[in-house]
């Protein structure tokens, strides 16, 4: 068969979409790019992943939606059997066996143990009904315990899974707002972020203390994260995300600072330690996911293909060898997409790649003629001389 020039160009651009379609972490095309998880304008608010099998992942939205994914993002279902309508779905979390899911909504606390096919109310509280709840947080030393958040009534601790609650808001502002709650595994201080600042209680909330020096006047605080949470986290580290920027302390939240790369223009909505590697954190902004592999002092993308300035307000590593991220914003996104990463930016690399070796091949071809010709011409004037020769003989 003859090998022509546009049967190689057509070759390479194959081999470059088989090169595509490997896995977006490796190779010359690494990096991914993030894929829609199909779940257009549902204002995602909170992700939770089924540590038991982390091919399910959950999703709760500002509408009072709950979805749920058994393929690792690919395909979600509504499940919000027993939820009250239209109320917003702040956090998604599982207890700590992983057995049950709880949802802290602006109607309540409910839990399911059928991986949200039906939801019940949690126990009796000494909130009423009307209470907004905002966070959750478990203790994986005394599993039945359970610490919850709230909008205007500080927090809560149950330590019976649940059934009976009781307030824990001695050393707090009173109606004060919670944002989030960190249960630090290896010290066992409790983290609140607040509209007032960082709080730390030292005995399980007991009692909490401000630990707000080197703080931005008037900062809300979203999201608090002990680095010990991950395995081989420095100790005294911990970060925050405000609404000016990304802060963190190296002695457990006496002094806070920005780091060099602060990100005082956005507001940090979540931080996330990467369990992979402790050093790596990545943050839920305003101007959508960033990652940091220096333990937040400097930021970057992470990759192409969710929309421009998309806030994020929600992240987690799931999928079975929990490989993928996942972020919440008005959709899901998975990070690398399982499409192979082949979007419009990724395809013009490839014509791009495929041009250059074309061009490689034709500048390959003319060097090898340009022998052929040579030698042509040689043996036509060879031709010409024995002509002439045998005219005169």
């Amino acid at each position: 068969m003859r090998i022509t020039a546009p049967k190689v160009f057509l070759l390479l651009v194959i081999v470059m979409l088989c090169l595509s379609a490997c896995t977006p972490t490796s190779g010359i095309f690494a990096g991914g790019n993030w894929q829609s998880g199909g779940l257009p304008h549902q204002h995602i608010h909170t992700l939770a992943v089924d540590f038991n099998n982390p091919q399910n992942i959950f999703a709760g939205s500002s509408q009072g939606k709950v979805f749920a994914s058994i393929d690792g993002g690919q395909h979600w279902a509504e499940r919000n059997t027993g939820l009250p309508a239209t109320i917003s779905i702040n956090t998604l979390s599982f207890d700590a066996r992983g057995k049950k899911l709880y949802a802290a909504t602006d109607a309540g606390l409910f839990v399911s143990s059928d991986a949200a096919l039906h939801w019940i109310p949690v126990g009796k509280t000494t909130a009423d009904k009307s209470y907004s709840y905002t966070a959750l947080a478990f203790d994986l030393k005394a599993p039945q315990t359970i610490f919850a958040g709230t909008a205007s009534h500080g927090t809560l601790v149950s330590q019976d899974g649940g059934n009976t609650w009781s307030s824990i808001n001695t050393g707090l502002p009173p109606a004060i707002t919670i944002n989030a709650l960190a249960l630090d595994v290896v010290t066992g201080q409790l983290w609140a972020a607040t509209a007032l600042g960082i709080f730390r209680s030292d005995n399980r909330g007991g009692t909490w203390e401000t630990f707000n020096t080197g703080l931005a006047p008037s900062v809300v605080v979203n999201s608090v994260q002990p680095d010990t949470n991950v395995l081989g986290g420095t100790k005294g580290l911990i970060f925050a995300g405000t609404n000016h920027g990304f802060y963190l302390s190296q002695d457990y939240g006496a002094h806070w600072r920005t780091s060099m790369e602060p990100l005082i223009g956005t507001s940090v909505h979540v931080v996330y330690v990467d369990f992979h590697k402790p050093t790596t954190v990545f943050v839920g902004t305003d101007i959508g996911a960033l990652r940091s592999d220096d333990s937040g002092q400097n930021w970057g993308g992470i990759g192409p293909g969710m929309p421009k300035d998309q806030p994020v307000f929600s992240l987690a590593w799931g999928t079975s060898d929990y490989s993928q991220l996942f972020a919440a914003a008005d959709d899901v996104y998975l990070f690398p997409g399982t499409s192979g990463g082949l979007s419009l930016n990724r395809l013009i690399e490839l014509v791009i790649v495929a041009l250059f070796f074309y061009l490689l091949y034709r500048l390959a071809r003319r060097r090898r003629r340009a022998p052929k010709r040579g030698r042509a011409v040689e043996q036509a004037k060879e031709g010409e001389e024995r002509t002439e020769k045998d005219g005169v003989v």
